[in-house]
């Protein structure tokens, strides 16, 4: 079948050709931005001749860039490696905001009060641990679009010998790789439409 064969898509399809959340494609769609009609089931189909109209300049111009820096959680059990991070963050060059919790359960509160963007988590934890957390994460539709990225010293094997984890979910090491992480910053700010023009950068400890 040819892509001519079929002149509408999905929100998921409509995403990924924008290169946007499918949170984001919904919220054009109910403020008129996108034209899309309603299946008997219920699931929305969008024109794909209208989509790609919106390719490439018009996309800019639906997804302005918001003046906000990258909100940021971290579950992390031991002090000093918290205050590493925070002092080599503070080296990156994406503006954030960093909220801390020291296990799973904090990690849980304030997600629901921070909302973040990225949440960078420890997976051995006292009470909740990250294993737990992130399967309560990926029961939540609210959380289906959060970045996760798990820093643990486990080994694959471990890992999967506890449960394993999403294969959205990026692992990273221990020593940790602060080059990669700037990356992942900036990557995620790039992937949000946030403003790359310089913010106040905060570190929060959260109890």
């Amino acid at each position: 079948m040819t892509i001519k064969s079929q002149s509408w898509i999905g929100t998921k399809e409509a995403a990924s050709l924008l290169n946007v959340s499918q949170r984001t494609i919904q919220k054009w769609i109910d403020e008129g931005k996108i034209i899309s009609s309603k299946t008997l089931g219920g699931h929305r189909r969008i024109d794909k001749a209208h989509l790609y109209q919106l390719l490439p300049e018009e996309k800019q111009q639906l997804n302005p860039a918001e003046s906000r820096p990258l909100i940021v959680l971290q579950v992390e059990d031991s002090p000093l490696i918290r205050q590493l991070c925070e002092l080599r963050f503070q080296t990156f060059k994406t503006p954030y905001i960093l909220h801390s919790a020291q296990n799973g359960y904090e990690g849980l509160r304030l997600l629901g009060k921070h909302q973040p963007d990225l949440l960078l988590t420890d997976l051995r934890m006292p009470n909740i641990d990250g294993f737990e957390m992130i399967r309560e994460l990926q029961a939540d539709k609210a959380h289906q679009n959060l970045r996760i990225v798990v820093i643990t010293a486990l080994g694959s094997d471990e890992i999967q010998r506890r449960g394993g984890l999403p294969e959205s979910v990026t692992i990273l090491g221990k020593p940790i790789p602060f080059a990669t992480l700037e990356n992942i910053f900036a990557q995620r700010a790039m992937a949000l439409g946030l403003s790359a023009k310089p913010l106040e950068t905060v570190a929060t400890n959260d109890r």
